[in-house]
């Protein structure tokens, strides 16, 4: 089933149990605002967004394997413990989101901004991150082994035992005089 609104139409109003209801019931979602939703422990395997908004939202425990999305905002928004393996998540928006002990293994994050990103034990291993962003990013114990890194753009980074073992950093874009090791 699929729920769709106008894009970026605002449903501030709706209330956080019929957010959930939409969550849980419908398969592609368009254009919904989720902004500051709590969601724990709940498995979102699978499903579509387009145009959402997650701003300032809680992720704990969450389960967002082979999602699909496309131009959602999950600006200053926090992820803990949560898988997004295989996913496709392209010309989206993670600025100033804090990731801890997750994982977004052999995603497809394409034309992505991960600005400002606070990660701490994030793996992006076996993804393809073409075109995206980590300006201002603290990266620790943060690994992007064997990723195709062309285009993508790490400057002003702070990094902390970070992995980039067997990904093209040449074809990625650091800061002058910062390197990959």
């Amino acid at each position: 089933m699929t729920y769709s609104i106008s894009m970026f139409s605002v449903n501030r109003d709706m209330s956080k149990n019929a957010q959930y209801g939409i969550l849980n019931s419908n398969t592609e979602l368009n254009s919904v605002d989720f902004s500051g939703i709590d969601l724990q422990g709940i498995d979102l395997s699978g499903k579509s967004f387009t145009g959402c908004s997650f701003a300032h939202a809680v992720f704990q425990d969450v389960k967002m394997d082979g999602c699909r999305f496309r131009m959602c905002f999950f600006d200053f928004a926090r992820f803990t413990r949560c898988s997004l393996k295989e996913s496709d998540i392209q010309f989206s928006s993670f600025g100033g989101v804090h990731i801890t002990d997750s994982s977004f293994e052999n995603s497809d994050l394409l034309h992505d901004s991960f600005n400002g990103l606070l990660a701490g034990n994030t793996s992006f291993n076996d993804s393809d991150l073409y075109n995206s962003r980590f300006v201002m990013a603290t990266l620790k114990d943060t690994s992007f082994q064997n990723c195709n890194l062309k285009k993508t753009m790490f400057c002003q980074t702070t990094r902390e035992k970070v992995s980039f073992k067997s990904s093209n950093t040449r074809e990625a874009i650091f800061s002058k005089g910062e390197s990959p090791e």
